[in-house]
């Protein structure tokens, strides 16, 4: 227990390395023990040059940016506290396996980033505390000119429609990137920045995408943004 007026320990690589350890261990972690790591993460303190790693998405920082924190959030959402999940972390899909229940059959969990190199852009340009722009409207394939072209031009205003645009092209090209057999039966969650559109309903998302989210061959197909208090939107 920690002593009347003692400041709790700060969240560290060594912490992190000790939260990777534990849920690539065989059997993995309850969803629970997972939102509790995640919520210390959220809430500890962190070095100005740790945050920025996890914002930029480095190493050792980028599979709890990446895959970690999504699984997390869309557990959480959807399945009992008592529900288990292991990551390997081993750059082989899928990201994590889940088991529902006791004597379940595990289920591949693998992530995807829609419009990734964007929100790693912008996380690069909140270094030293400068104003940059919120959302980015390029694909990752755009040249290094062009998202050097955007970032320059600092905070720009975004037609709602245009927003929605990117996102769903993002979204559609990362599905297309995941069609594969391989993936039978999985879960795939498309991690997009639907926060930037703040008035579009969960349903206009979801029938956006349902048709060729159909076509794959997971089992269940969502979209969510990064931040865990989002919603998760069903696609399939």
């Amino acid at each position: 227990m920690m002593a009347s007026g003692e400041h709790p320990a700060p969240f560290t690589a060594a912490t992190l390395n000790a939260l990777y350890a534990e849920i690539s261990a065989e059997g993995g972690v309850t969803v629970a023990a997972l939102r509790e790591r995640i919520t210390a993460f959220s809430t500890l303190a962190i070095a100005d040059v740790d945050i920025q790693a996890f914002r930029e998405g480095k190493k050792p920082w980028k599979k709890l940016r990446d895959e970690v924190i999504p699984v997390e959030h869309f557990l959480s959402a959807k399945y009992p506290d008592s529900a288990r999940v292991r990551f390997p972390l081993d750059d082989q899909p899928p990201d994590a396996w889940l088991t529902p229940e006791p004597g379940a059959e595990p289920i591949g969990v693998e992530v995807t980033g829609a419009l990734a190199r964007a929100g790693i852009e912008v996380a690069k340009g909140m270094a030293g505390g400068k104003v940059v722009p919120g959302f980015i409207a390029l694909p990752d394939d755009a040249t290094n000119a062009a998202f050097a072209k955007v970032k320059a031009r600092g905070r720009v205003m975004n037609a709602r429609s245009s927003v929605d645009r990117a996102i769903d092209q993002a979204i559609a090209s990362r599905m297309a990137g995941k069609d594969h057999v391989k993936f039978s039966g999985h879960i795939l969650l498309i991690t997009a920045p639907v926060g930037s559109s703040p008035n579009r309903s969960t349903d206009e998302l979801g029938a956006a995408h349902a048709a060729a989210a159909a076509s794959l061959p997971f089992a269940e197909v969502f979209v969510l943004d990064r931040s865990r208090g989002s919603p998760v939107v069903r696609l399939k």
